[in-house]
């Protein structure tokens, strides 16, 4: 009896860590899609990333691919190989990647850090744009100031503020109604550019640059040899400011994975004396076995709730039994990595105390989640790996279970 209540005092001390998750939605995996509206604040992180559905407060995602088609309240971090944003942005709008292609409407300030960057046009920035990359291709609406650090620079957006470019080659294809500063190798001016108010410049072909410009150029046109030394900083600003945004947000969403766990194997280790030793033990003598009984648990208590649930009187027991499957899927990399913490502590002959197991656990918590992102074999390594500590945990539990009886 004494186990039983132990037991049930541990899940529900467990069941406590899931309530700072209620303020918000947190989702990772191989290929994570947003299928329902979100309510609140969520932190999507996965390979593929797709979120077609609206997000009433921030949004935080990163992937290997990143698809955001859908309304976010406030605002959105992204990070990512591929990044593409096609939605109305209430707040501000912070992104880096390989290659981002952003569009639709963004309230706040765009900050962007990237290989190749394209705002698409018809898209419009209710603030200011603040960019640093190689490739960068600017349409639509600016309402506040355009600052860009690049290779290739095409502005081809309508610039309500001023702007500030600093890049190997500028083309500029809209009208600017602010001031401008540009330092650049070569810069254009097609014929629908307006530089509607002072241009202070640096280029290769020195103070006949705007020779041509006639009415295209509305203030004073003024050549400055010393502008020659910014264009070294190439990321000083956008760049820096946007991908530091960006290692913030992932920062916050790892630590708070990080910190979970490491709060879950804390009490797993505390709280229990010689049950993962022996799950360790069981797994060690019957390692197939326990990926047996891993498999049948995760395929066979779905299918068991079901049962209860369509037998009406049997509701309640199926409640029970979700909300243990669901605990039994946030916690499996904890828990995997105690069972394979126990196991390596047993093989090798160590005698670890609990500050080292704890130790050790959260180390093996890190390699797990860092194998389940690599694309399709990590994620099945994990899965393999987690059935297998789940099968072992299993079967010691109900050879504890039997004993009591």
């Amino acid at each position: 009896m004494k186990r039983l209540l132990a037991s049930f005092f541990l899940t529900a001390l467990l069941s406590t860590l899931t309530l700072p998750a209620l303020a918000a939605t947190f989702r990772t995996g191989e290929t994570v899609k947003v299928t329902a509206p979100l309510n609140d604040n969520a932190y999507i992180l996965g390979s593929q990333v797709t979120i077609d559905q609206p997000v009433q407060g921030d949004l935080i995602t990163a992937g290997g691919n990143v698809l955001v088609k859908a309304a976010v309240k406030q605002d959105l971090f992204a990070a990512g190989g591929t990044v593409f944003i096609d939605g109305v942005i209430g707040g501000d709008l912070r992104v880096a990647g390989g290659n981002l292609v952003l569009s639709g409407t963004i309230g706040g300030d765009l900050m962007a850090a990237g290989g190749s960057i394209t705002l698409m046009d018809g898209s419009s920035v209710k603030g200011d744009v603040s960019i640093g990359g190689g490739d960068i291709t600017l349409g639509g609406t600016v309402g506040g100031t355009v600052t860009v650090r690049g290779g290739q620079v095409r502005l081809g957006s309508i610039v309500k503020g001023d702007i500030d470019i600093q890049a190997e080659d500028i083309t500029l294809k809209n009208s600017v109604d602010g001031s401008s500063l540009l330092v650049a190798k070569t810069i254009t001016l097609d014929p629908g550019a307006r530089l509607m108010r002072d241009v202070h410049f640096w280029s290769a072909e020195g103070e006949g640059q705007f020779a041509d410009a006639g009415a295209q150029i509305k203030g004073k046109i003024t050549y400055d040899a010393a502008l020659l030394p910014l264009r070294n900083k190439t990321f000083d600003g956008a760049g820096k400011a946007a991908g530091a945004g960006i290692i913030a947000a992932i920062i916050g969403v790892g630590g708070f994975f990080l910190f979970s766990a490491t709060l879950v194997i804390l009490l797993l280790v505390l709280l229990t004396k010689t049950f993962f030793m022996d799950a360790a033990r069981f797994l060690s003598k019957k390692a197939w076995t326990s990926f047996l009984y891993g498999f049948l648990f995760f395929a066979a208590t779905p299918v068991a709730a079901f049962l209860f649930l369509i037998s009406i009187i049997g509701i309640p027991i199926a409640l029970f039994i979700s909300t243990m499957y669901s605990f039994a899927i946030v916690f499996a990399k904890p828990l995997t990595a105690i069972v394979l913490t126990r196991t390596v502590e047993l093989r090798r002959g160590y005698k670890w105390g609990k500050p080292m197991i704890m130790l050790v656990s959260v180390l093996f918590y890190v390699a797990l989640k860092i194998v389940a992102l690599i694309p399709i074999v990590g994620w099945m390594v994990t899965l393999v790996t987690v059935l297998f500590a789940y099968g072992a945990v299993v079967a010691t539990k109900w050879s504890k279970i039997q004993k009591v009886r």
